[in-house]
């Protein structure tokens, strides 16, 4: 799957660039903080991607949905719900105060798939892949969320990336892993039944 790292800098700069910001933390805004977390990651080596972006720039499929899609990660199945110029993934009737449970973004020129079915239809389902369990976090897996290539039918997806987000569209890639045929074959058994 082709992302959008944040890739301008090297590992040198990046701490050069954090230390610097460390130098003046009496005098941090909030997006202070949020850039000098990200020159660290990238300084220790850690991949920080930009995930609202790669789903803009990889684009729709030939039926008009997202090649790629994003969920917080302790759900099942992320719901596609498409507006005019934005959208939102996540779960499909969010409360109001669930707005963990959703990821919303801008997507200039974006519009309603046309669906030749149902003239009506305003949501699409995708199966959220599972997290093997030697990459699974120990706790708090609703402050992570996974983006993979999403298959908007009951096909069990195959080559996600466990995020972190810092703020904005600036993500931690945490695990990146290809689901093996087993796993595959129990979980697409699992949402047929």
């Amino acid at each position: 799957m082709k992302v959008e790292a944040l890739t301008q800098i090297n590992r040198d700069q990046a701490r050069e660039l954090w230390q610097k910001y460390q130098s003046h933390v009496h005098r941090q805004t909030s997006a202070d903080a949020e850039i000098a977390v990200i020159y660290k990651r990238i300084a220790q080596g850690k991949t920080v991607i930009r995930a609202l972006e790669s789903i803009r720039a990889t684009g729709l499929n030939a039926e008009g949905l997202p090649k790629l899609a994003i969920a917080p990660a302790h759900l099942q199945e992320c719901w596609f719900r498409p507006a005019s110029n934005r959208c939102v993934f996540g779960k499909r009737s969010p409360r109001t105060n669930e707005r963990a449970a959703v990821v919303r973004m801008d997507w200039p020129g974006l519009t309603r798939p046309k669906d030749p079915t149902d003239r009506w239809r305003y949501e699409w389902c995708a199966t959220v892949p599972i997290i093997p369990v030697h990459l699974r976090p120990k706790r708090g897996l609703q402050n992570y969320h996974i983006l993979w290539e999403a298959e908007w039918t009951k096909r069990y997806p195959v080559d996600p990336f466990l995020l972190r987000r810092f703020g904005g569209d600036a993500w931690l890639v945490v695990a990146a892993w290809d689901l093996t045929e087993v796993e595959r074959a129990v979980m697409s058994s699992r949402l047929t039944s």
